[in-house]
């Protein structure tokens, strides 16, 4: 993680792909001891986590 800008009133933070699950699984897993904010913010990194995926398959016999 890391902070790209900050100032009074936003903040922009990158993330590396191997440490989206580090961060979102834990805090969904114990959910009901966060704010809804903190979820909102979660679920959105947990979508974006699934979104970088790969999930194209090649259907069989294509080019037959």
């Amino acid at each position: 993680m890391e902070v790209i800008h900050k100032d009074g009133q936003s903040i922009t933070i990158r993330f590396d792909k191997k440490d989206l699950a580090k961060i979102v699984e834990p805090i969904i897993k114990n959910a009901e001891g966060f704010a809804k904010d903190t979820l909102d913010i979660v679920y959105l990194l947990a979508k974006q986590d699934y979104r970088t995926e790969d999930h194209f398959k090649q259907p069989p016999h294509v080019f037959d």
